[in-house]
């Protein structure tokens, strides 16, 4: 079984067996929803923060480059949990590397990640790689 996203093949992170029963549908969800939509309206905000506030948002989304993709699906406790509870989550987890100038300075690799629940995104975060 194989995925991809923009001719980004997508990896199985762990729990390869539960991850790839529930692959088809949460990709499905996060397409659904719109990739670039959730890495205009969610991510970008979080890249940006208050050090690049004056930074034009279109510009930066032209800058990412996503580099890969990397899915698993299992339980997260409450402590980790996106949404404070013990829970079964899908996550994609979107990696970008800057690829113009206009960039450069606010990331050499970042990531986005999606957390997917009964065919909601239930929340998106960022961290630096």
């Amino acid at each position: 079984m194989s995925f991809s996203y923009n001719n980004i093949e997508i990896e199985i992170d762990f729990n390869r067996s539960e991850s790839e029963a529930h692959l088809e549908a949460d990709l499905k969800t996060v397409v659904d929803y719109g990739i670039d939509r959730l890495i205009r309206e969610r991510y970008i905000p979080w890249l940006k923060n208050e050090q690049f506030s004056d930074k034009e948002d279109e510009r930066i989304f032209e800058g990412l480059k996503m580099t890969g993709i990397l899915y698993s699906y299992g339980r997260i406790i409450a402590k980790y949990s996106p949404t404070g509870a013990d829970d079964f989550f899908g996550q994609f987890e979107f990696d970008f590397e800057s690829c113009s100038e206009y960039t450069a300075d606010m990331l050499e690799a970042a990531a986005m990640q999606v957390y997917v629940k009964d065919g909601e995104i239930v929340r998106v975060s960022g961290f630096d790689i």
